[in-house]
Order: structure tokens, then C-alpha cells, then sequence
């Protein structure tokens, strides 16, 4: 009876110690990547304003194809959005907040299933002479106790997925040609 005490209390101390540890960890994540893309900001911003032609590049449908893609509102202004639901990626939706042609894309992420949370996700470029520095990025919160484990692992999740789409992203825009590119109905799609 005494040893049962005894590994009750030591299991009652190393969850209060882990507990401990897990409350210090980060309550927020900014995860973001970056890539040069050899065309015009117009270009990149064409297709990162609409999500009509993510499908073509985009690494969370690539992942999970057959999921129910839907998209509501005029490409590029505030309240476009996307909304998903499929096996692999659960169900959620991502709604433009504020865009500046050219320049930048933000959108809020609301998360449904497996688990509910919500995000911001950002697009900045930056345009100097024919090439356009793209920035893509997502940050949250992290909640306790559950969330901030997971952040432990978000970085390299996150970051892989977002590294893998702006490469997408790189070879469609850099397979459009420049007219071509400009009107915001051409689509292109790279395997």
C-alpha cells in the first residue's frame, strides 16, 4: 500500500511540475515564410487575392484534393472567402480582412473541425524591378493547455506547408505570361 502512495504522489508531482512547465510555454505563434518570384508584385497579388485560382497552388488542397472547396465574394475585397471541409483537412474558412493591390492580402482563419480555433493569415510583397519578394504568414494563439504543446511543433508544421505553397506559388506565376497575367481570370495550374 505504501509504494502505491508513494508512485500516486510522485505522478501527482510530475503532472503538477508538467503543468508548470506547460503554462510558461509560448501563448502566441508567428509562423512565416519567404521566396523571390521572377514576375511583377500585380502577378503574385492576382493570385494570392482570389481564391478561385488557390486550387492551382495551394499546399492545403494539394494535401487533401478531395475536399469540398467553396468561394463567396468578389476576388481581392474585404469578405472573399474560402470555406472548406474534407477528410484530411477538416472544416474551416479564411475571409479576406483588408488587401492593397499589389502590396498585400490579409484574412482571418477560423478553424471548425478537428478543433476550433482562429488565425490570421498575411501576404506581403515587395516589388523591386521585375521580381516580387513574397512573405506569407500565419500567426495565432496558443491556449492552455493543449494549444501550447502544440506549438512546439507548429513552426516546423506550418513552416513546411507554407515553404511548399510559395514554391507552388513560384512556378504558376512564373509559367503565366505577363499579359496573360494581368487579367485576373487566367489560371494555370502546374503539377
Amino acid at each position: 500500500m505504501k509504494i502505491l502512495k508513494n508512485i500516486l504522489l510522485a505522478l501527482v508531482v510530475i503532472l503538477a511540475i508538467a503543468s508548470v512547465g506547460i503554462y510558461f510555454l509560448p501563448d502566441h505563434y508567428n509562423v512565416s515564410k519567404t521566396i523571390v518570384i521572377n514576375k511583377p508584385a500585380d502577378v503574385v497579388y492576382s493570385q494570392v487575392s482570389d481564391f478561385n485560382k488557390w486550387s492551382a497552388w495551394s499546399p492545403f488542397q494539394e494535401m487533401d484534393p478531395k475536399a469540398s472547396n467553396v468561394v463567396e465574394g468578389a476576388p481581392s475585397a474585404a469578405g472573399h472567402k474560402l470555406s472548406w471541409e474534407g477528410e484530411k483537412s477538416g472544416a474551416g474558412n479564411m475571409t479576406i480582412s483588408a488587401a492593397v493591390p499589389g502590396q498585400s492580402v490579409n484574412s482571418d482563419l477560423e478553424f471548425i473541425k478537428p478543433f476550433k480555433a482562429t488565425a490570421k493569415d498575411y501576404w506581403k510583397l515587395e516589388q523591386t524591378g521585375n521580381t516580387t519578394k513574397v512573405v506569407w504568414g500565419t500567426e495565432g494563439g496558443l491556449s492552455y493547455p493543449f494549444g501550447r504543446l502544440f506549438g512546439l511543433s507548429v513552426d516546423k508544421m506550418l513552416g513546411e506547408m507554407q515553404q511548399h505553397g510559395l514554391d507552388n506559388l513560384k512556378k504558376v506565376c512564373e509559367a503565366l505570361p505577363d499579359v496573360a497575367a494581368l487579367d485576373s481570370t487566367a489560371v494555370v495550374v502546374i503539377k
